[in-house]
């Protein structure tokens, strides 16, 4: 038990960083591995998936012009399947190669979504025995350059991508196999299978993530790896450079093959630096889109007021990203939180659309944070706030219920990832204070956080902090909510919420998996076992003439970008 605790510690240290990105930066959020869900038994009838969603169609648009976008970092090395950094995968050398999946983006698409189509297949099916088979486009053709020099894109390059990122040791090891891949195959020149070590509803998702990328064995035969060497893909756009210290440029693949994309001519993918005073390079990326050096970017919660404030011109455009955000979790192994009616006062105390508005500048969205494919998905705004949240009198008829001394003394410990943390956490202990609790703010730093909710025996009371971002659902609900989970946050054991819980995980009808998940949200707010009061959301902000940008980072996806263009 000693060393499946270090592990869980050493995951959750290693979340650590990311954690602090995705809630402090409102930029794209760094993708992490999931914790490996808790496999299914694989059922006896092969279930019966969704009809094949249809690839979006090319948007009207102009040809022409150049976008010059605000990237975060430094790539690294340009080896895309070694390193998950988010600039690499998707603001940066990333961008020239294409996946077998991609997210739908468009105007009409509402987030958060996961909603699937193809970018390299045509079509796909589930057989009978539980395997995928996608049909791959003809029409695909390599980028013109050397060493592959416009060769046509078949299924053996898919396998062999695939197989690489699965290299013991590399960052994307086990993306296939926590959502239950057991391989893939060329079944002949244009279908690609794909064999499933056991039912998850979510499988499909890792095949459209934005580190699944395709490369050309080819160039790594060359080359040796693809840290140094010329990036060669499939993708709307052509790498021309990266310059550390300056940025990343591209310009559009006249091969491509979705006709008529992308719409612009090159992409300058900018590199803003922290000035020494500021750790953050929020101010600067502001301060350059309003001197005109900047086309795109997008800025945390606490620039949101500056920008509001100045004289820029801007239209902006808000995605969320659930599996990521602040969460306020309950131990229910000390009391008086072993009590569940103390925990639904806790929840009825507080109001995070209030917080929403005093902290976020109004941009945001609370709830349980599951990711899901669909925001129909997620329990009705209506439902939560009528019934679980932001009712004072009802939180304290409930601490009046349990026969308490009033007030009752509690712990919140709040995780020192930036200032913002903070200042929720005295608006949330204002309004505890008000119904009958005595809470006493202490902040944490985000290692002692970490660790003290990964222990068998929590070692706390009520702690706010970030979630482990995760990206797919049963990444969540498996990982985080279920109480053999390897991240359980607030150590129940609840023997319904994980029947729930792994029926959905490997239901594959869409409107059955919907209604479960909805039923797991209602029961973990029933239960009070945590919310969160902001689910993770970036702010992209650019120039009117952009048109057509329609973001939406989930997965780290980056397709948009050939679809938007400028109106000059």
């Amino acid at each position: 038990m000693g060393h499946l605790l270090t592990s869980k510690i050493l995951l959750w240290l290693a979340l650590v960083p990311a954690i602090a990105a995705a809630c402090s930066t409102g930029g794209p959020a760094a993708s992490v591995t999931e914790p490996t869900p808790i496999p299914q038994p694989a059922a006896s009838v092969a279930p019966t998936p969704a009809p094949t969603p249809v690839v979006t169609v090319t948007p009207a648009g102009q040809s022409g012009g150049t976008l010059t976008i605000a990237a975060l970092a430094d790539v690294p090395h340009r080896d895309v399947h070694q390193e998950r950094q988010e600039t690499l995968t998707a603001l940066g050398p990333g961008l020239a190669y294409s996946r077998l999946l991609r997210l739908r983006t468009g105007p009409l698409v509402e987030q958060p979504s996961l909603l699937l189509e193809c970018d390299l297949c045509q079509s796909w099916k589930l057989t009978s025995n539980f395997a995928y088979e996608f049909q791959l486009r003809p029409d695909v053709q390599w980028q013109n350059l050397e060493p592959v020099n416009g060769r046509e894109l078949v299924a053996s390059d898919l396998v062999y991508s695939y197989q690489r990122m699965q290299t013991p040791g590399w960052a994307n090891e086990t993306l296939f196999s926590q959502r239950g891949i057991a391989g893939f195959e060329a079944l002949d020149k244009h279908t690609l299978g794909v064999n499933l070590a056991f039912l998850d509803s979510d499988a499909l998702l890792s095949l459209a993530d934005g580190h699944s990328k395709i490369v050309a064995h080819e160039v790594v035969a060359q080359y040796g790896d693809l840290k140094d060497s010329p990036v060669v893909g499939t993708g709307p756009w052509v790498w021309d450079d990266t310059v550390q210290g300056v940025g990343t440029t591209l310009t559009a693949n006249p091969t491509y093959f979705e006709e008529g994309l992308p719409f612009l001519d090159t992409l300058n993918l900018k590199i803003v630096r922290p000035s020494a005073i500021d750790t953050s390079s929020a101010r600067e990326r502001l301060a350059a889109f309003q001197a005109g050096q900047l086309d795109v970017l997008t800025l945390p919660p606490p620039e949101w007021q500056l920008l509001y404030a100045s004289s820029a011109e801007f239209n902006s455009e808000m995605t969320q990203q659930a599996g990521q955000g602040v969460a306020l979790t309950m131990n229910v192994q000390s009391p008086p939180f072993d009590d569940v009616a103390v925990r639904r006062a806790v929840l009825q105390a507080i109001d995070p659309w209030e917080y929403i508005d005093l902290i976020w500048a109004g941009q945001g969205s609370a709830g349980i944070g599951v990711p899901v494919p669909d925001p129909e998905w997620l329990l009705s705004l209506e439902e939560i706030r009528g019934s679980y949240l932001a009712s004072p009198d009802q939180a304290r008829d409930l601490l009046l219920s349990t026969g308490r001394e009033l007030p009752i003394d509690i712990e919140l410990a709040v995780a020192e990832f930036d200032g913002i943390y903070l200042e929720l956490g005295k608006q949330i202990a204002k309004d505890l204070r008000a119904v009958g609790f005595n809470p006493t703010v202490r902040a944490w730093n985000p290692s002692h956080y970490a660790e003290a909710l990964l222990g068998e025996t929590k070692e706390y009371q009520l702690a706010l902090g970030a979630l482990p971002p995760t990206a797919t659902p049963n990444g969540f609900m498996l990982g985080l909510l279920h109480s053999g989970g390897p991240a359980n946050i607030v150590g129940h054991h609840d023997n319904e919420l994980d029947a729930l819980i792994q029926q959905q995980a490997s239901e594959f009808d869409p409107a059955k998996r919907r209604d479960l998940v909805i039923q797991i949200q209602r029961h973990i707010l029933e239960q009070g076992y945590m919310f969160s009061p902001v689910m993770a959301s970036s702010q992209w902000v650019f120039d009117w003439d952009l048109r057509g940008f329609h973001p939406n980072s989930a997965l780290s996806e980056y397709n948009y970008w050939s679809r938007a263009w400028l109106e000059r």
